[in-house]
């Protein structure tokens, strides 16, 4: 729950606050905003696996005894590794912006002097995000989910709504924007890094950098950066070659239905988060009955949950776009986009508990063959596609690509862990997908004449009604949900009686 609520938060926050950047610096500014997102993504390549790599290790401490000075050592080292990384990657791309600013972007009518400037100030608060990700793994590895929360969600607010303020009473300019990001990216760091060490174990002796901590790590660490590198340029690499190849304008539209296609998996990382751990600790356990057991309950209400929504969002694409920014200009040019993106992002996201099971098992070689072969698919189709259609082509590129992803990966990985559990996986998708797109195409009807904030409220009708469906039609969660029901009832046969009488 706390993994939900600080995830929503968060992209409630980015959702809403995109009419104002949009209203204050314009669709081709907006477009600057988009790019950044991803050059920050491109530069968390440094990130090398480790934070995730910390968030394990941390995680497999806890279950040990006088581990504080391990646990003490691993970050001051992992740390100083970080941050030497950051500031060397901040050297080189202050050196690098005249180039990338006049060479790579598609300037249009922005200045060249303050496209230089945004792109030196997006790329140190890039650079900051990495020290931010290693202590906020390392706080998740400890379990501690609602105080990685809270800073999460204290981080966004001030990263998203702070910014308001600055470009309306300061000046309604792009420097302006990043300049107060890199502040809050700075102060985050910080902050972030001060409560991490604050919860580790005293051990009376001071942390020491220590070689020795990245040597039982830095096989899993290296499967992890391979694929984070991979992943990177699959979610990312569209937007990176399409600054170059779309007018400002347009690539403006394509980075505002990028955005809002993300929503999706706002929804499924809180079940990777909770779930990965416990995959983890079955299979260190040998239990591959309860293993399958929970992967199963896992993916069917996985699918529960995102499918309905990116098949609603996919057939209700031009009356979102238009609720979220209340411009009727960019719903209509960018609702194509939105349900072309939206359909990719929602198979990726079905695919994302079978590659958690992948992580917790280790063995890490087949999620790089399986990415690796759709970068060198997906990089040629992409120029070619776009420079022929655009960015409905790239769109439609990364829908096809996701969709043979998960054709191919599913039944590659249940291959050799949990064989023969891909029909199963199949067919839990199955019912969700047939009742999302009963409602998607009763909608148009429903929704008749329905405006404003009624229209928000009745697409999530929709859209609880698909997936509350699908939930109490599939056997294993709706037995999930009355055993939780019945936890909460004192009165309830089910629920074992103290001696005292109390359950």
């Amino acid at each position: 729950m706390a993994n939900y609520a600080g995830t929503l938060c968060q992209a409630l926050l980015g959702f809403l606050f995109v009419p104002l950047y949009i209203r204050y610096l314009g669709v081709e500014n907006y477009g600057l905003i988009g790019f950044s997102v991803s050059f920050s993504a491109l530069l968390r390549l440094a990130d090398f696996g480790l934070s995730a790599t910390l968030s394990r290790e941390f995680a497999r401490y806890t279950g040990l005894k006088e581990s504080g000075a391990e646990m003490r050592s691993l970050l001051k080292t992992l740390q100083t590794l970080y941050w030497g990384v950051c500031v060397l990657m901040g050297l080189v791309l202050v050196a690098a912006a005249p180039l990338v600013a006049r060479h790579w972007i598609h300037a249009g009518s922005l200045d060249a002097a303050v496209l230089e400037d945004a792109v030196v100030l997006m790329g140190l608060t890039a650079c900051l995000q990495g020290p931010l990700s290693l202590y906020s793994g390392g706080i998740f590895g400890l379990q501690r989910h609602v105080l990685g929360n809270v800073i999460n969600v204290a981080l966004a607010v001030a990263r998203f709504g702070g910014v308001v303020p600055a470009l309306a009473f300061i000046s309604p300019t792009i420097t302006v924007f990043f300049a107060y990001q890199l502040a809050v990216a700075w102060i985050g760091a910080l902050g972030t890094g001060a409560v991490l060490w604050g919860l580790l174990p005293a051990t009376g002796a001071p942390a020491r950098f220590q070689m020795s901590s990245l040597t039982s790590i830095w096989r899993f660490a290296a499967g992890m950066s391979v694929n984070s590198v991979l992943a990177v340029v699959l979610f990312q690499l569209d937007k990176i070659l399409l600054i170059n190849i779309l007018p400002p304008k347009a690539f403006g539209y394509y980075a505002v239905a990028s955005t809002a296609a993300v929503a999706v998996t706002y929804l499924g990382g809180p079940l990777l988060t909770t779930f990965l751990p416990r995959y983890t600790q079955l299979f260190a356990a040998g239990d591959e009955q309860g293993l399958r057991a929970t992967y199963r309950k896992s993916c069917r209400l996985n699918a529960v949950v995102i499918i309905p929504a990116a098949v609603l969002l996919a057939f209700f694409s031009e009356e979102a776009l238009l609720l979220w920014t209340q411009d009727p200009d960019v719903a209509r040019q960018t609702s194509l986009l939105l349900s072309l993106l939206v359909g990719g992002y929602g198979f990726n996201q079905l695919a994302a508990m079978p590659f958690c099971l992948h992580v917790a098992s280790g063995r890490l070689r087949l999620g790089v063959y399986t990415n690796a072969a759709a970068v060198l698919t997906f990089v040629p189709a992409l120029v070619i596609a776009s420079r022929v259609y655009g960015g409905a082509g790239a769109a439609a590129v990364w829908l096809v690509l996701h969709g043979a992803y998960v054709l191919v990966f599913i039944n590659l990985l249940h291959g050799s862990i949990l064989e023969g559990e891909a029909p199963h996986w199949y067919a839990g998708t199955i019912l969700p997908l047939v009742l999302a797109a009963g409602a998607g195409l009763s909608g148009p009807h429903f929704l008749k004449g329905v405006t404003g904030p009624w229209l928000a409220a009745s697409l999530g009708f929709l859209w609880a009604v698909a997936a509350g469906s699908a939930a109490l039609a599939t056997s294993e969660l709706r037995a999930e949900f009355a055993d939780c029901l019945g936890r909460g009832n004192p009165h309830s046969p089910t629920v074992p009686q103290t001696k005292q009488g109390k359950s």
